[in-house]
């Protein structure tokens, strides 16, 4: 408590206070007076101090004299005036808390209402620094301080944004209709580039309070994937430290790059939920069954590790958010031992690896496959040279999404069946990881066609029957087409196209230059190559052009 003389001598260049003026304080200032007291330790934690300022009843100065200013509280910074405060809005330690940080903090919390002032600082960001993102229902409240606390701890390495509009939360694309409750999400933007798409972002599953957000953040800044080169058992990350289970993906020097990518992608999925390392077998020496796939690691002490065997990357997250799964798969898996014991019993050459083999052969059974051409690393390369045009699926035999792809590709092969100049193929880069590194081959699935001693495109549109089929007959024609007569070109134009597209439909686009306009006539044929088996592109280019 100090006099208005003895209060502004003692301000500090750069250091904060919150005072409250008055002349003597009535019943009714009591409570604010109470919960402002009861906030002064908090306060001070930020380096914030808290002052009664005890007006004379002489002084008709701006603070003391004025009956409306006896009820606010003023936030100053040094002796600059930041916020006026009515004293309404203080009405416990949280909101007072809250608002004096959220005024403070004005540059590392950037308020929003809209969804286009989100993007604009998203896009500001990406490249170059991540955006934490919350939503409190209103300010003030014990959420609202968790989170002004966080910036104040966090806002020199993130930037955070702030909002209270539940439309911007919907917008969002939050699927939680209960917008009376405050959320959390981590967007990575840092490694974002495209403008056109939202960072990915990374929802905090658990209620905002300050623990729980540095609890967040410090899962956010982990690497996303951990190489290990030791026995699962002495391995500790962060995520154990902070009770969360560890996932290893098993792999090998032939399948590395492939296990990598598998890795990224559960590590994506589990992000906030578990960490996930990739442990090479050659580096390793573990004493489990080759046919183990994934190992887990519980925070609880004395809990052994355990080693499954799991047929796709859904099961590897569902082993994370279905505690009772483990159990289920181990009881499985002790089945299998058994009747692979009887097995072993009657024919001793039968091997662990050869049974799953033979397991795999038998899935694979399910699907009419003997129409798709194998492709191996020794028979890659001379495949491409037998057809004008070869079909070739890049896909993991372990990856959910391949194998119905791969069910699609079936159906496509059906379709095709007996059609000149097309072969149907495909690569397991679960086999075969060089062969696809080779042919840039970063996701699965993937499909390229490619043409005999020349170019390759890729596909990127819907996985469905007819839209593969689509892209693959509108390759058969060249894109551009070359039309050599007006008679051709006014036949295109009214739908007369090459009879093996008679049955598909697709936007057809014409394009008419005259000889003098070859700049533009050489990018209308670059954008042909790149919307090759997407559209049907038409060219007339002759001195009579004009007259089309």
């Amino acid at each position: 408590e100090l006099s208005p003389q003895e209060y502004f001598s003692s301000l500090q260049a750069g250091r904060a206070s919150l005072a409250y003026f008055s002349h003597n304080v009535s019943p009714g200032a009591q409570p604010f007076l109470e919960q402002i007291e009861n906030s002064a330790e908090a306060l001070q934690d930020y380096g914030i101090s808290v002052v009664k300022v005890n007006c004379p009843k002489e002084d008709v100065s701006r603070y003391c004299g004025e009956e409306n200013a006896l009820r606010k509280a003023y936030l100053f910074r040094g002796n600059m005036l930041i916020r006026e405060f009515p004293t309404d809005a203080l009405f416990d330690v949280d909101s007072i808390v809250a608002n004096v940080l959220f005024a403070l903090l004005f540059n590392e919390v950037k308020y929003v209402e809209t969804l286009a002032d989100l993007q604009n600082i998203e896009n500001a960001l990406k490249g170059r620094s991540n955006m934490v993102f919350a939503y409190v229902p209103a300010t003030g409240t014990a959420e609202h301080r968790a989170v002004m606390e966080a910036a104040f701890v966090y806002g020199t390495v993130h930037q955070f944004v702030l909002t209270t509009e539940a439309t911007l939360l919907k917008d969002t694309g939050n699927d939680e209709s209960d917008v009376s409750s405050a959320r959390l999400l981590f967007c990575h933007c840092q490694q974002a580039t495209d403008l056109a798409q939202p960072c990915r972002r990374t929802a905090m599953g658990q209620t905002l309070t300050m623990l729980n957000i540095h609890r967040h953040l410090k899962l956010m800044g982990a690497p996303l994937v951990t190489e290990v080169a030791e026995d699962p058992e002495k391995v500790s990350t962060v995520h154990l430290q902070l009770g969360l289970p560890l996932v290893f993906i098993l792999s090998q020097k032939e399948t590395y790059e492939a296990d990598r990518r598998t890795a990224e992608f559960v590590a994506w999925q589990l992000l906030g939920k578990a960490g996930v390392a990739l442990l090479s077998r050659d580096l390793v020496d573990l004493n489990i069954l080759l046919r183990s796939n994934v190992a887990l690691k519980t925070p609880d002490e004395g809990e052994p590790v355990k080693y499954l065997v799991l047929e796709d990357t859904d099961e590897v997250i569902t082993l994370v958010e279905d505690k009772n799964k483990v159990e289920q798969i181990q009881e499985d898996e002790e089945e299998i031992e058994e009747d692979e014991d009887e097995k072993e019993n009657n024919n001793q050459d039968v091997q662990d690896d050869q049974v799953v083999e033979a397991v795999s052969r038998d899935k694979k059974r399910e699907l009419p496959l003997e129409q798709i051409l194998v492709l191996t690393e020794e028979t890659f390369h001379s495949a491409l040279l037998e057809t004008a045009r070869t079909v070739v699926l890049f896909y993991a035999s372990w990856e959910a999404v391949s194998l119905a792809v791969l069910r699609s590709y079936t159906e496509v092969a059906d379709h095709l069946k007996g059609t000149r100049g097309i072969l149907l193929s495909r690569v397991n880069c679960w086999d075969w990881p060089g062969v696809c590194t080779k042919e840039n081959v970063t996701q699965f699935p993937t499909m390229k066609i490619y043409e005999k001693g020349g170019r390759s495109v890729m596909y990127s549109g819907m996985w469905g029957t007819e839209e593969l089929t689509s892209f693959i007959m509108l390759n058969r024609v060249s894109c551009p087409l070359r039309l050599a007569t007006i008679d051709e070109a006014e036949g295109y134009l009214r739908g007369e196209f090459p009879p093996e597209l008679s049955s598909y439909h697709h936007t057809s686009l014409l394009g008419v230059f005259s000889t003098a306009t070859s700049e533009a006539r050489e990018a209308f044929e670059e954008a042909g190559n790149l919307l090759s088996g997407h559209v049907m592109m038409g060219m007339y280019f002759e001195d009579d052009a004009l007259a089309l």
